[in-house]
């Protein structure tokens, strides 16, 4: 029979009759991959049942407790040294099923509503199995991985309306944002005259003295930004914290004020950070107004859009994150308003080839060819901090083609229709009181009895928080707002259904009559009065 010719023959590396066939199948048997047609077959089984379990657990979650505690009996499995000699794959997942599987977070569920985590698809599910199954290296190279992330991120920047930029997915919010900073900071020490990347920001005996650099952003900025200005050396103090209105968004005639004041105490701005969609509130700052200041001081633009940024795809809400098409920089998680399972956020840059810059670096072994796998070099590994990444970009790639931008859309404007409906019944309700602006997705409220003090106050309703999460009723997380404790309904949630708002609105009274003896009967007065 002759041989393919997309298959060829190789030469045996050693002579077949002087090898002990006895310690052949013993190096033959030391795999990962089942050994046998029998195994194969097994591990099948085995994937098909973990397959029908997810679907049937995701198919039910709204009869089952948004979270439950882990048994104490069942913390012990995680006490246990490392197994020396396995167990089998099918006790294993016996184990996951019993032990794991049960005891989330919560956040898959129709009744989830804390700390901005989104809930993950059936069908991104399911692609993260095949681009595990596939496990490609997304350094970069000549392969179709690469461009399926090169294609998404364009559809991407296309989406937020600048679609000359490029980027990358990476972790998360923090890690996009940082990513995009350290950008901002390269290009701003490259326009002075230094070399970032050789000197750092220190100021060593041969480079002329240096003002500190600061960059800015509101009080109501997410925790990344402590952490991007310790990690790239320019520490905290370089984080300028400028305060917000009533609406909760930057005070421009505060930032402007503090820009000039910086400057003149000998200090170097450099960026100014618009939020869309602030952590606590959920408000946005006028990206508009912050882009023509920026263009007016020579400043670089970042957004950080971790949730906010993807109201640009919803027709009704657009208009809230207008001025995101004039940043340098955005970032923002497609693990919280884009539905898909962690990690997955994106980084886009205006000027591709000033990210280039910033992160690229040679070595032989990474070598481009001009043909074969390393064709095309590691376009991605050049333009982030990471050589070594996954195959991110298939969940978003498989669910935008199943479903469409659109569809994702009409979820974000369903999300915010149903918080705002909830915070009209909040609003209204003799025992409940609201407790800042719900702009798009966010609800800060409180139960209120004109029985208890403010102190006491915070301790009940913390107290109805950890109860409506301990009986598996709903996930709202807390904040504070103004000094009170608030209950936090952050709401990017897919599954909800307005049953499910009606729920937890109506526990919320319950808990919190049970509290107090249903003593709360006189509406306190509006917010600010």
């Amino acid at each position: 029979m002759p041989v393919s010719p997309h298959v060829p023959t190789l030469p045996p590396t050693v002579d077949s009759e002087s090898v002990d066939p006895a310690v052949d199948a013993a190096i033959d048997r030391e795999s990962f991959d089942p050994a046998s047609p029998e195994e194969w077959a097994r591990l099948r089984d085995l994937g098909h049942r973990m397959l029908d379990d997810m679907l049937d657990v995701q198919s039910t979650l709204t009869h089952r407790p948004a979270w439950q505690e882990i048994p104490a009996a069942k913390r012990l499995l995680f006490d246990e040294p490392a197994p020396i000699e396995g167990i089998g794959a099918d006790a294993a997942y016996a184990r996951f099923r019993s032990h794991i599987l049960p005891y989330g977070n919560g956040n898959w569920h129709p009744r989830f509503f804390g700390w901005v985590q989104g809930q993950g698809t059936p069908l991104a599910m399911l692609s993260e199995m095949l681009a595990a199954g596939m496990n490609p290296h997304l350094a970069g190279f000549n392969h179709a991985p690469p461009m399926v992330e090169r294609q998404v991120v364009s559809w991407l920047a296309a989406l937020m309306g600048i679609p000359e930029a490029g980027g990358l997915l990476v972790t998360g919010g923090t890690a996009a944002n940082s990513h995009a900073l350290g950008v901002a900071r390269f290009a701003a020490v490259r326009a002075r005259g230094g070399a970032v990347r050789d000197n750092g920001v220190q100021h060593w005996p041969d480079q002329p003295t240096a003002k500190p650099l600061v960059f800015y952003g509101s009080m109501e900025t997410h925790g990344w930004a402590r952490k991007a200005a310790e990690w790239l050396g320019l520490g905290d103090r370089a984080f300028r914290r400028v305060p917000v209105d009533a609406a909760y968004q930057m005070d421009l005639v505060a930032l402007r004020r503090l820009i000039h004041t910086d400057r003149e105490n000998g200090l170097d701005p450099f960026c100014v950070m618009g939020t869309a969609g602030t952590v606590n509130t959920g408000s946005t700052d006028d990206l508009r107004s912050i882009a023509a200041i920026c263009r007016a001081e020579s400043l670089w633009f970042h957004v950080d859009g971790a949730f906010g940024a993807l109201a640009a795809l919803a027709p009704s809400l657009r208009d809230q994150v207008a001025g995101l098409e004039q940043a340098d920089s955005i970032a923002f998680d497609l693990h919280k308003w884009g539905a898909m399972p962690f990690e997955c956020a994106c980084v886009l840059l205006r000027d591709a080839a000033l990210n280039h810059d910033t992160f690229s670096a040679s070595a032989s072994y990474l070598a481009e060819t001009r043909r074969g796998v390393s064709a095309g070099g590691v376009f991605f590994a050049d333009r982030g901090l990471d050589l070594t990444r996954g195959f991110k970009a298939l969940k978003v790639w498989m669910q935008l083609q199943a479903d469409g931008v659109a569809k994702l859309g009409r979820i974000i404007e369903q999300n915010v229709r149903q918080a705002q409906h909830f915070a009209d019944a909040v609003a209204s309700h003799r025992a409940l009181e609201l407790l800042a602006p719900v702009p798009l997705n966010i609800v800060c409220f409180r139960y209120w009895t004109d029985s208890l003090d403010e102190a006491a106050l915070d301790a009940l309703n913390e107290e109805l928080l950890l109860r409506l999460q301990e009986r598996g009723i709903a996930v709202p997380s807390s904040t504070r707002i103004g000094e009170r404790f608030a209950l936090r309904l952050a709401h990017v949630n897919h599954r909800t259904t307005d049953d499910d708002m009606a729920l937890v609105l109506s526990a919320v009274v319950e808990i919190g009559d049970e509290l107090v003896g249903g003593s709360g009967t006189q509406k306190p007065p509006p917010p600010g009065s």
